[in-house]
């Protein structure tokens, strides 16, 4: 597509070439003869034959750019309507651009904001307490299987490279609440569900803002 356009104005020009050098073409063979008889009455032969030709150009050219002129408008709105569709289909990937800890924080308050700390701790009453774990433990891992939320984690290790956790991930692991309850973003990991397992599957947890909104927008409606 972005090939096309740029050679656009090559072809254009090419267009209006042979739009000119055909227009003198018939222009020579129709009306050569009979617009130097009747310029041959009032002009020289020398002078008539310069104003013929000036004729055939100036026609030629006002042909050429006419036509060119409209091939130039309907190819331009052709490129904008294709890159239009192409942008509509085109499958949008959200990108790792915002820690799991401070999403979390947002679906809780329902605005990007960090719980508040009290002592280096949350600052939790007895009826957030259970919600908060109920969202990092079941509601997380809910939204990552179903593919609703994409989060990306970091094996153990200096050398770990960011990875996107498949849906299948989350049927065995689960966000650890304790480390939630650090208050620090690089801190939040994965356990493995069952058999109380502690070893980290996944840490320094990350997912997407965009998905972040559209899911908290799609709950207040």
């Amino acid at each position: 597509m972005r090939a096309s356009s740029d050679r656009l104005p090559i072809v254009l020009t090419l267009t209006a070439f042979v739009l000119m050098f055909i227009g003198q073409s018939a222009h020579e063979r129709l009306a050569e003869a009979w617009i130097l008889q009747e310029l041959r009455p009032w002009l020289s032969a020398g002078a008539a034959e310069l104003v013929e030709r000036f004729a055939a150009l100036a026609l030629a050219a006002a042909i050429s750019l006419y036509v060119t002129g409209g091939l130039y408008l309907y190819l331009r709105r052709e490129f904008a309507r294709q890159a239009a569709r192409m942008a509509t289909a085109r499958p949008h990937r959200p990108g790792r651009d915002v820690w799991l800890y401070d999403a979390i924080c947002r679906i809780f308050l329902g605005r990007w904001e960090a719980i508040e700390l009290k002592g280096g701790k949350l600052d939790l009453d007895h009826a957030d307490a259970p919600v908060l774990h109920d969202l990092v433990s079941r509601h997380i891992r809910q939204l990552a299987a179903e593919g609703t939320l994409p989060i990306w984690g970091r094996q153990t290790g200096n050398w770990g490279l960011w990875e996107l956790a498949p849906p299948e991930f989350w049927k065995h692991h689960q966000v650890d609440y304790q480390s939630f309850l650090e208050a620090d973003p690089k801190l939040l990991h994965a356990l493995p569900c069952h058999n109380g397992g502690r070893t980290v599957s996944f840490g320094e947890l990350m997912t997407s803002k965009t998905a972040v909104d559209a899911f908290c927008d799609s709950v207040a409606l």
